[in-house]
């Protein structure tokens, strides 16, 4: 495990407090929350080389999380709104 890894999982880890709200706040079925909650590490992660650290770690976190929660419920009320029928005169 390389020391970037490591310095970003022992961030996560002090302040997954943030994430796990933030799953909550916006999903409503655990399953839901879960793939939630991977899906911002994810993001987290895949962005962490851009963290310029101008702000702290918790407050970029919190930004990153509550973006992707908004990109992940829309994608599933378009996954839901797909399967419905729309009928019109």
């Amino acid at each position: 495990m390389s020391s970037l890894e490591k310095e970003f999982l022992e961030k996560i880890e002090k302040h997954k407090g943030v994430v796990f709200k933030i799953s909550k706040m916006y999903m409503d079925n655990k399953d839901d929350q879960n793939d939630l909650y991977q899906e911002i590490i994810y993001q987290a992660w895949k962005s962490y080389g851009d963290f310029q650290k101008r702000s702290d770690f918790s407050t970029w976190l919190y930004r990153t999380a509550l973006n992707t929660a908004i990109v992940f419920l829309r994608s599933e009320k378009n996954v839901v709104l797909s399967g419905i029928r729309i009928l019109t005169d």
